[in-house]
């Protein structure tokens, strides 16, 4: 009997050892449902973004992948949402929730990459100092490159050859033609002159224009001929054949989707754009209906955009304005605009999408810079520092990317 009992309570001494040291798994968490990511669509690096859906659970560790295994920063757990900083690294593509070593892949975002400001460099040649000069567009402050360089007498215009880092610049004395190279890297500078050969029946020119493949044109007006010019030889390649143009001119510009050399013909009576195919020199001209020349035909300095618009200062009514290329008529910008009483050429600075030209009155030099979406405009004066040995300047220029 004694045995039995003892036999009896060693049983229940085990029976009640294994139930206490039994341990329950844990609850497995629910991998979240109904996710929805609203602002998906469209966001950018350092962003937050929220991921909507059901069983969040603040206990639990979630990480959030986007495309390139970039992992966002948690910042919010709730029961319905989760949020999470968008990685500076991450691109476009899924992604992925993992919560206990479960991954999936709960939408796809579009990363928007905000694109790096272009600044580019205006410069102008200051013929009193015989020095190119880099501009400061906030103070008008000049920083010169070079010495005693031989331009500025009679010249057709300038362009920036990206390619030799290169001022360029087109002289022309009717006898003797140069086309004046200088660095921007350190001020040197040399000159090509255009053989005589090309000159037989006469020096006249008109309104250099460089390509985006750093290809130099102008307007041989004696020729009634488009020409390209070789920088090193200053041998002309002639195009097309016997264009009108070259009388009054307003400058030209590059048009690549057209590939086309357009300039602006002013007679004060019938202004008009000049058309010239860069390919075969097939050319065309476009009037600029007289509906917009009732208070004059006076107009400065033709520019292009980035997209390929044309504009123009129209003197006249002091307005800036866009030019169909189709059927010249005119999109007005502003009003009551400062401009184009002396000015030497106007550049598009696509860092502000502006049209910025050099006012050059002789006794002071100012630039005048018209914003292309609203017509608003500023000016900043060379500072008279450095005119003291003359304000006479020539050809403005912009770098470009």
């Amino acid at each position: 009997m004694r045995k039995t009992l003892s036999l009896l309570v060693a049983f229940v001494i085990l029976v009640s050892c294994s139930e206490k040291d039994t341990i329950e798994p844990p609850v497995q968490q629910e991998f979240p449902s109904n996710i929805t990511i609203p602002d998906a669509q469209s966001a950018k690096a350092g962003e937050i973004l929220t991921i909507n859906g059901s069983v969040f659970s603040t206990n639990e560790t979630y990480v959030v992948t986007f495309a390139e295994n970039e992992v966002g920063t948690i910042k919010e757990v709730n029961t319905n949402y989760l949020k999470v900083e968008i990685p500076e690294n991450a691109v476009s593509g899924d992604i992925k929730l993992t919560v206990n070593n479960e991954t999936k892949v709960i939408g796809s975002i579009d990363i928007v990459i905000e694109p790096i400001p272009v600044v580019n460099d205006v410069y102008v040649f200051h013929d009193s100092e015989n020095k190119l000069a880099k501009i400061d567009l906030e103070t008008g402050n000049l920083t010169y490159l070079g010495e005693n360089i031989s331009y500025g007498a009679n010249t057709r215009g300038a362009v920036f050859h990206k390619t030799n880092n290169e001022y360029i610049g087109f002289e022309n004395g009717f006898t003797t033609v140069e086309i004046v190279r200088i660095s921007i890297a350190d001020g040197s500078a040399n000159t090509v002159t255009i053989p005589d050969s090309f000159l037989t029946n006469g020096a006249d020119f008109s309104d250099l224009i460089i390509d985006n493949d750093d290809n130099v044109y102008i307007f041989h007006d004696s020729e009634n001929k488009l020409a390209k010019i070789d920088l090193e030889t200053g041998n002309l390649t002639y195009i097309g054949e016997n264009i009108n143009y070259g009388a009054n001119t307003r400058g030209a510009v590059y048009h690549k989707t057209n590939n086309e050399y357009i300039g602006f013909e002013n007679d004060f009576t019938s202004p008009k754009l000049v058309r010239i195919n860069l390919t075969d020199g097939t050319t065309s001209s476009v009037t600029i209906p007289s509906s917009f020349l009732t208070n004059g035909a006076d107009f400065s300095d033709l520019v292009i955009d980035n997209d390929d618009n044309v504009y123009i200062f129209h003197n006249s009514e002091n307005k800036l304005a866009k030019i169909d290329v189709n059927s010249g008529e005119l999109t007005y910008i502003g009003s009551n605009i400062s401009y184009g009483a002396n000015s030497i050429g106007a550049i598009y600075n696509s860092s502000n999408n502006e049209y910025l030209g050099l006012e050059n009155d002789a006794t002071s030099a100012k630039l005048v810079t018209i914003n292309i979406t609203d017509g608003a405009t500023s000016t900043v004066t060379i500072p008279s520092s450095f005119l003291t040995n003359g304000t006479d300047f020539s050809d403005l220029i912009i770098t470009r990317n």
